[in-house]
């Protein structure tokens, strides 16, 4: 049976992995990723992104009868395209309004970040791993409402990883995403995210979810910024 993804319905479960029928087949997706068209020829990563940013393609894992892994673009028609787009907005409503289940989380400078010593404040809670290409591409409109709000005392941020230390130090070095960041947090992203990567949360005072945000999406700090102003009013 063909396993269709989103680029942003990565099922992770505590890796960076991209999951066929069957075995695992490790697929890291970076500039260094094979990656063929329909007609077999490579495409650039670039290329590729603007690709999975139209939402109009997903992606297969293959390999050669030699055993050399790549990523498969195939073309969704527009009945998929419309039916993995419902699908998303089924899953996000289902999470708006609900509580966010306990957390008890330390971030890379030891700063403790759980739900006994939030209430009353509103969580920006940002899912990512190292080798995901729409966390990555996000990062700069992460990083500007961070910069708005970072002094709001009202509002808590974290990213959150699975990632061990020594792959967020290197993560960090080329990418500088400004959220504290909280690493091998596997049992919990998973809870969250549901292997849907990235996934942005904003919890309100009450410790509800004012909104649940699934996959690389356009405009997400506008996004972002929207549900904080709500949340915090």
């Amino acid at each position: 049976m063909k396993l269709y993804l989103f680029l942003f319905l990565f099922i992770a479960s505590f890796s960076s992995e991209i999951l066929a029928q069957g075995e695992p087949k490790p697929i890291q997706i970076n500039s260094q990723t094979i990656i063929k068209d329909p007609e077999g020829n490579k495409v650039t990563f670039p290329i590729f992104m603007s690709l999975m940013d139209s939402k109009e393609w997903t992606i297969e894992p293959k390999a050669t009868a030699s055993g050399e892994q790549y990523i498969q673009l195939v073309k969704l028609s527009e009945a998929q395209q419309n039916s993995m787009v419902a699908m998303k907005s089924q899953e996000t409503n289902a999470f708006n309004g609900n509580t966010i289940p306990y957390y008890n989380l330390i971030d890379r400078d030891g700063n403790v970040i759980k739900t006994d010593n939030t209430k009353g404040k509103v969580v920006v809670f940002n899912f990512w791993f190292a080798s995901c290409p729409p966390c990555i591409k996000e990062i700069p409109e992460l990083n500007k409402v961070y910069e708005k709000y970072k002094n709001n005392e009202d509002i808590v941020f974290a990213a959150i990883t699975f990632e061990k230390e020594d792959k967020i130090a290197r993560f960090q070095e080329r990418y500088n995403l400004k959220y504290p960041i909280v690493g091998q947090t596997g049992s919990f992203s998973q809870a969250i995210t549901r292997g849907a990567y990235p996934t942005n949360v904003i919890v309100k005072r009450d410790g509800s979810i004012q909104e649940y945000i699934s996959g690389g999406m356009v405009g997400i700090g506008k996004q972002i910024e929207a549900a904080i102003e709500a949340a915090l009013n």
